[in-house]
């Protein structure tokens, strides 16, 4: 190996002290060679969440390295319906897989999405039979005060199963729970929906409760979201009961890191293993942040998924 590419390939990681996530060091993403992909994706997997500071990809840059974790599609496409960050695309001059999260508003309309309200836990568009895998933001304006909101929480999926003991772990295998397409993650409906719908009969997929991951093997713990969400085959109040058991044991701070953005942040997360949340911030300010994602699969449990191993990232914080 040459000089120059042991130079290339040669980036620090250090792992965050919480239940997943790790800062990479070192790296211009613009300008990230197969080599250093290759580790950066296996970093990824192990890892759930990595953060990447000081970056300034061009909108374009962004999609060719979406490219390199798979094949990048819109949130219109997963939406199945055209959505209002088109204005967005056209004020900024974006591609179509870059979709622009933001506060901002023109002539008093949103021209991007997820304004300044809070977000509840969620997996993004686990409302859809395949969500999404990699997930990516790259911060191009935010906030300046980092203690004055523009935060994101991340809880470790992988931990949260772990961590259950083994007979629940057996009272989860084979059930499902209905992801109901009603409402959003700010909470607002979705167009054509009432808040009377039944949740038994309302659209939407279902996912497996255990979810074995593709490419790592391991299983974890699919929550979606809380909203809307039933578990098939039970009475309502069963349901909700269940649920709200499940989400007590799942959601817990042991398991999650917090991300204060700062401008030039860019963090990916395989959002096939992992839920977030968004504090609300100051709607005074601006806060802009491109965001773009890859194709998913549909998820799974594995037939041998009670005996299968830990995914390990997660460690002593599980135990605590």
């Amino acid at each position: 190996m040459s000089t120059a590419t042991a130079q290339k390939t040669d980036f620090e990681v250090v792992p965050l002290n919480a239940a997943l996530g790790a800062e990479i060091r070192g790296l211009d993403l613009a300008k990230i060679d197969d080599a250093s992909f290759k580790r950066l994706y296996e970093l990824y997997l192990f890892h759930v969440l990595l953060v990447i500071k000081n970056q300034s990809m061009t909108p374009h840059e962004l999609v060719a390295l979406a490219k390199r974790f798979g094949t990048p599609v819109s949130s219109s496409n997963l939406h199945q319906r055209d959505l209002k960050e088109r204005t967005a695309n056209s004020l900024f001059n974006l591609p179509p897989e870059v979709t622009v999260v933001t506060n901002l508003k023109a002539d008093g309309k949103p021209v991007g999405i997820l304004g300044d309200g809070e977000l509840v836990w969620h997996s993004d568009f686990s409302f859809t039979e395949r969500p999404t895998a990699a997930r990516m933001l790259l911060a191009m304006e935010v906030p300046a005060d980092a203690n004055g909101g523009s935060h994101t929480t991340f809880l470790n999926a992988y931990a949260a199963y772990d961590a259950l003991p083994d007979d629940y772990k057996r009272k989860l295998s084979g059930k499902t729970i209905k992801q109901g397409n009603i409402v959003d993650t700010a909470l607002k409906l979705r167009p054509g929906a009432s808040l009377n719908d039944d949740i038994i009969a309302a659209p939407g997929p279902s996912h497996p409760v255990i979810s074995t991951h593709p490419e790592t093997g391991a299983n974890l713990l699919f929550l979606g979201r809380r909203h809307a969400a039933y578990v098939n085959g039970m009475a309502l109040d069963e349901s909700e009961t269940f649920l709200e058991d499940l989400w007590a044991r799942g959601v817990q701070q042991r398991f999650c890191y917090t991300h204060h953005w700062q401008q030039g942040d860019f963090v990916v997360w395989d959002n096939r293993a992992l839920i977030h949340r968004r504090d609300a911030f100051d709607p005074t300010t601006r806060r802009v942040l491109y965001a773009a994602q890859v194709e998913g699969h549909k998820p799974y449990e594995a037939p041998d998924a009670l005996s299968r191993p830990e995914h390990g990232r997660a460690g002593d914080f599980i135990r605590r």
